[in-house]
């Protein structure tokens, strides 16, 4: 099968052991946007993950043993093939993600980058002593086989994140994608089926809640070595108890509930500029987007001012449609419990500033974007992480108070500081107990290694922190 006969028919399939495999059984795709359903997606069987995993288990050893500048080559066809089809790709995303196009195209773009990024990943050979009659070295070697299990709010860029470096670096990768999103991830293997010795990288899906589940025979499976997995802290607890069983490395970068912490001497406009773009990107379907806003009481009127000024601005629609900003939200089980957060909010005692309901008009899971004052610690919608277009606003007086206030939960994904006092924001900043503060900004990429404190995950991949996470760590004493 063409991969463009896959995308006319709309049914897609699995690629294992280089080679696209079709099911007897499919799940249904929906469109965010309109809330109906518009693909087929395959249901792997337990025989479609065992054939996947010994097809990357019997590839490994000549893939690992395989120079780095080769398997740099083969990661260059990857970047050339997104390149080539990033139109294609981009417009499969908005179906199945619901965000805005340019937006998707922006997606693939940035998986372009990591790719080119993965390839230059250089592993370091450290000479630990030298002498007459010895060397040791501490060297990097492949683990093996990679189970790499992505979520639903950036499908193509967090699944490369995992399957670039991890390619790159010796490992053969069997990718999941969340039941979701799984088009476009199976439109890139059917893209990619040439481009690797067969074996090197499959892509299967199956669906949730389902007597057998593929993501959680992958987890299982005993000739899978790492697990890496990005989505919500409670599936995550639940793969690190599974992996448990036979020392799997594991990567987990699970859910955030970061705090935004805005200075008496921030500019308001600009403050409010900053951390809405965050908030609300992608719907505020992005694990390190601020969740919770604490603004210094002096200024927090005209901060709350610009930030509904922003909301009204902004076009939730269809991301096909022309000048659209945000797309829906991406699930109708996402969507329930965003409505639900915002209820309970309501019920004890916030105020919705505006916002506040499902967006009329639209078939499909719109939500307004909401903004709620008169919210406070112990209320769900500031607890929990609501994933969605919603954000609640506090005040806070005292410097100390606030730090411990943003400090006290159990994620730790992001968080930022915002103030025209640069040094007194990093201070401050320095302060925060999560895995990456930005000042003055929130959520961008930085490029460093990315990941959680406490609850927010276990583990760092991007940057540097790429080779320490699909790598094993070898000491050899050398003689001479």
């Amino acid at each position: 099968t063409t991969t463009t006969t896959m995308a006319e028919n709309n049914t897609y399939q699995l690629l294992v052991a280089g080679k696209v495999r079709s099911t007897t059984d499919n799940f249904p795709v929906v469109n965010p946007s309109t809330g109906e359903s518009f693909a087929q997606a395959p249901t792997a069987t337990k025989q479609d993950i065992e054939d996947a995993v010994n097809a990357a288990s019997d590839a490994w050893p000549a893939w690992a043993t395989l120079a780095l500048s080769e398997r740099q080559k083969h990661m260059k066809k990857c970047a050339g093939i997104f390149k080539e089809n990033t139109d294609k790709l981009a417009e499969l995303l908005v179906k199945e993600q619901g965000k805005p196009l340019d937006q998707a195209k922006g997606e693939i773009g940035g998986a372009i980058m990591l790719l080119e990024k993965a390839m230059n990943l250089q592993p370091p050979v450290e000479v630990y002593k030298d002498t007459e009659t010895l060397r040791i070295e501490v060297r990097k070697k492949p683990i093996g086989v990679i189970a790499c299990i992505t979520p639903w709010n950036y499908p193509v860029f967090t699944a490369v994140q995992k399957w670039a470096p991890a390619l790159v670096l010796g490992n053969t990768v069997v990718v999941k994608p969340s039941p979701y999103t799984p088009l476009t991830t199976l439109l890139i293997g059917a893209l990619l089926k040439d481009t690797f010795p067969p074996g090197v990288f499959n892509v299967v899906s199956g669906p949730d809640g389902q007597e057998f589940n593929s993501g959680a025979y992958l987890t299982t499976h005993p000739k899978v070595r790492k697990v890496s997995f990005t989505g919500s802290t409670g599936t995550g607890k639940k793969i690190n108890e599974v992996v448990a069983n036979d020392l799997k490395r594991v990567t987990l970068e699970c859910g955030g509930n970061d705090a935004a912490i805005v200075l008496k001497n921030a500019n308001a406009e600009k403050a409010a500029k900053g951390v809405f773009g965050s908030a609300f990107a992608n719907t505020g379907q992005l694990c390190c987007a601020a969740k919770r806003v604490y603004v210094h009481e002096d200024i927090f009127d005209d901060f709350k001012e610009h930030l509904v000024k922003k909301a009204k601005s902004c076009k939730f629609d269809d991301g096909f449609e022309p000048g659209v900003t945000h797309g829906p939200i991406q699930n109708r089980m996402q969507y329930d419990k965003v409505s639900e957060l915002v209820e309970d909010a309501k019920k004890n005692g916030a105020t919705v500033v505006t916002g506040g309901k499902a967006k009329d008009g639209n078939k499909g899971y719109f939500y307004e974007p909401t903004i709620l004052t008169d919210v406070k610690e112990g209320m769900r919608i500031v607890d929990e992480e609501q994933f969605g277009p919603v954000l609640p606003l506090m005040k806070f007086k005292d410097e100390q108070d606030v730090i411990r206030r943003a400090n006290d939960t159990m994620f730790g994904l992001g968080g930022s500081v915002w103030s025209e006092d640069v040094g007194h924001a990093n201070r401050v900043a320095s302060q925060l107990e999560c895995g990456t503060v930005w000042v003055n900004a929130h959520s961008d990429l930085t490029g460093a290694p990315f990941g959680g404190f406490k609850w927010s995950g276990t583990g760092r991949e991007l940057g540097k922190a790429d080779i320490e996470a699909f790598t094993e760590t070898q000491t050899l004493q050398l003689a001479k």
